[in-house]
């Protein structure tokens, strides 16, 4: 088999070489992709995950209506800019691109409130759309019949060259540094692209120059056209928008009637308007009825989008569900064990630290909060003190403990009670067995806060000598009392202390989040009445473990719980791609496009279902491999195909539209990875569900491009129309 073709006398051409601008193009691609994947591989671990970790905090449903809808307006534009990029010259909009995106991905990691972030991550999304459609359209004017299937097989590897490194930066830097660093990283790697575009790439287009170049009507005149004229353009994109828009307050049955009256509007106003036009007094515009255009074409994108859809699950589905439901334990061992058998044990426990780092101080805070959280005594003390009630030798939580539990020392936890705090575990990636957990953390010595007189009543003084103190200047008064008792207390904490290193100026840290609002509100709230047996009393209440215990075992679950970072597990897939990719798409450069797409489709609806099997880490690893050779064949051989039948002056537009498949599949995918995920993962349990169902997707979108080639392409070919697509454009 060979990538050679034949001219008409039967001998073979020789592939053309590749053009500078090509590799050009193809470089600022991995750094494109370098940015984008260096953010939306880890998007789905940033979106859900704990707030107490600097992540987001939102709901799966919302995390697939963000990765649905956003993603679903980036490939939604780039026909329209692709179009806009034909007319006015490849250079510009790059440049223009790269100065969207680059501010962009910095604001993206600014915002924590679902607006915010919805707002930061369209305008990352318009940068991007401005940019695809050029990279690939010059792929496509760089190459021609004779080195194309290679061409956009060596594009493909180098999107996941990009998609490869990216991942890995951003699991490193958001372990180590915290999650802006994820952002910073991606503002950095598009700001690296002015370089190539600036100073090597050169234009491929020869329209922008001549005296031939289309106006800004031609040019969205002729987009219109590949759908059809503009009313049905309109049709089309209402119902776009609607889908868009539908979800969280505009439900899908709501959407499905305001879609079908949209439907049946614009039907009724065709009455008259095609009345008009068989009188021979028909108008012209968004006068004239509906008109279909490239339907053929139109309907390979719709029923593309099915693989679409499927495709999408790795990216926003499968990290969520690693970090849920898969235990990587195994992928540690397996590095080890290979380390130990070349003489390097040293090595397999470095690698095991990087594959799964875990941040020790967040863990410290996040169970010290648990901790206090569960034992405290706060608010009993609060409604005491209120209603006149406490008694001032009953001046220690130790002794209220001692009466109500009778043992002080120590949680008295449940295996239930203990389940929602193993799972908010798995945030930080650690997966500590029920049993164990319960027992290590009733195993925790705590001890109770208090404080000296003579530094209580220089508390007391100073309220009372500032009594227009608001909560700012309360709270921080309260907390000098409380690291000042924490550095007599534990003077070497700090400075022997790794996790709690950070600690060393801010011990209030310790506590609950809400502990020391709720004593500074009261004491706001009392007028800062309160004297110094009651403040006493009052601050007994704050229960915590000992810095140094908490350090020695969040060290202990670090070492013997970790779990490696779903982003470096799903990277399977662009580090196959990588490597297999050119060979791939040599050995397949002689089967038809359409046939090596539906094959490749089948193989990875195969990987995606087989997920659903599999609980542990190497097995996951190969049904992504599975999945990562299948994409290989269908996602470069559906570009090549649209390459192939776009005219020439078009490349860029129709490379545009075919984003639209993309588009599609990722308002799909998205909305029902957030759906099933929530319904069927999180709360039945029933991940394998969801995954049979994404598997299924895709053997369907296989079925019907077979029956799409041989009844809407094959037929017209039979009848003497060669090229039905081609000839409609």
């Amino acid at each position: 088999m060979t990538n050679d073709k034949k001219d008409t006398a039967g001998t073979k051409k020789k592939r053309s070489p590749y053009p500078q601008t090509f590799w050009i193009a193809n470089t600022m691609e991995i750094f494109e992709r370098l940015a984008w994947y260096g953010f939306f591989a880890v998007s789905s671990l940033y979106i859900t995950g704990a707030v107490s970790e600097g992540a987001l905090g939102f709901s799966s449903e919302e995390r697939g209506m963000l990765q649905g809808i956003i993603p679903f307006i980036l490939y939604l534009l780039p026909a329209l800019f692709g179009a806009l990029a034909d007319r006015f010259g490849y250079k510009k909009t790059f440049i223009i691109a790269y100065s969207v995106m680059v501010p962009a991905y910095f604001l993206l990691g600014q915002f924590t409130t679902f607006a915010g972030f919805f707002i930061a991550f369209l305008f990352v999304a318009v940068g991007a759309a401005i940019f695809k459609p050029v990279v690939v359209g010059t792929v496509a004017r760089t190459t021609d019949e004779t080195n194309s299937s290679m061409g956009f097989g060596i594009f493909y590897m180098m999107v996941n060259i990009g998609g490869f490194i990216g991942p890995i930066v951003a699991g490193v830097v958001r372990v180590k540094y915290g999650w802006d660093w994820v952002f910073y990283a991606s503002s950095f790697w598009i700001a690296c692209n002015f370089i190539w575009i600036l100073l090597l790439y050169k234009e491929p287009t020869s329209e922008a120059g001549t005296k031939e170049a289309r106006t800004i009507k031609q040019v969205l005149g002729g987009l219109v056209e590949v759908l059809g004229n503009g009313r049905f353009f309109i049709l089309i994109f209402g119902i776009l928008i609607m889908l868009m828009v539908a979800g969280r307050d505009f439900g899908w049955t709501a959407m499905a009637l305001t879609t079908i009256g949209w439907i049946a509007f614009n039907l009724l106003i065709d009455l008259p308007l095609r009345a008009r036009q068989k009188a021979g007094k028909g108008w012209t515009g968004l006068g004239a009825p509906m008109k279909l255009g490239n339907w053929r074409f139109a309907l390979y994108l719709l029923i593309l989008s099915g693989f679409w859809t499927s495709f999408n699950q790795i990216f926003i589905t499968m990290p969520e569900y690693i970090r849920d439901f898969v235990d990587t334990k195994d992928m540690l061992v397996t590095t080890k064990k290979a380390c130990n058998a070349i003489g390097k044990p040293g090595w397999g426990d470095n690698l095991v630290r990087v594959m799964a780092g875990v941040n020790e101080e967040l863990v410290s805070l996040e169970i010290g909060h648990y901790v206090t959280e569960r034992a405290g005594t706060l608010p009993e003390r609060i409604q005491a003190i209120e209603d006149g009630s406490y008694i001032a030798a009953y001046d220690s939580a130790a002794h209220a403990w001692n009466i109500e539990r009778g043992n002080p020392t120590t949680l008295g936890l449940s295996g239930e009670e203990v389940v929602p705090f193993m799972k908010e575990l798995y945030h930080f990636k650690i997966r500590v067995p029920q049993e164990v957990l319960m027992e290590q953390l009733n195993a925790f010595p705590l001890q109770t806060f208090t404080v000296d007189t003579i530094r209580l009543d220089g508390f007391m003084k100073m309220l009372q000598l500032t009594p227009t103190l608001t909560t700012v200047g309360v709270d921080s008064l309260l907390k000098r009392v409380v690291n000042r008792q924490f550095e007599q207390s534990y003077p070497a904490a700090t400075a022997s202390s790794g996790a709690l290193q950070s600690l060393a100026t801010d011990y209030t840290s310790i506590f609950h989040k809400e502990e020391l609002n709720q004593v500074t509100s009261f004491i706001v709230k009392e007028g800062k009445d309160l004297n110094t047996e009651q403040m006493n009393y009052l601050l007994a209440g704050l229960v915590y473990p000992p810095p140094d215990k908490l350090t020695e075992e969040v060290y202990t679950f670090a070492e013997n719980h970790r779990q490696v970072n779903p982003e470096y597990i799903i990277n399977f897939d662009a580090g196959a791609i990588v490597v297999f990719q050119v060979l791939v798409s040599f050995l397949i450069g002689g089967i038809p496009a359409l046939m090596a797409m539906v094959i490749g489709i089948v193989i990875a609806a195969v990987g995606i279902g087989m997920s659903a099997l599999f609980t542990t880490g190497w097995p996951v690893v190969f049904a992504i491999i599975i999945f990562a050779f299948g994409e290989m064949a269908a996602s470069p051989k559906s570009q090549e195909y649209v390459g192939s039948i776009a005219p020439k002056q078009k490349v860029a537009m129709y490379m545009g539209y075919y984003f639209w498949a993309i588009a599609l599949g990722n308002i799909f995918g998205g909305r029902l990875s957030g759906e099933l995920y929530g319904s069927l993962a999180r709360d039945m349990g029933r991940p394998d569900i969801m995954w049979y169902i994404f598997g299924a997707i895709g053997l369907l979108t296989a079925v019907v491009l077979v029956l799409y080639d041989w009844l809407v392409i094959r037929r017209p070919a039979k009848r003497g129309n060669l090229n039905p697509m081609a000839s409609e454009s």
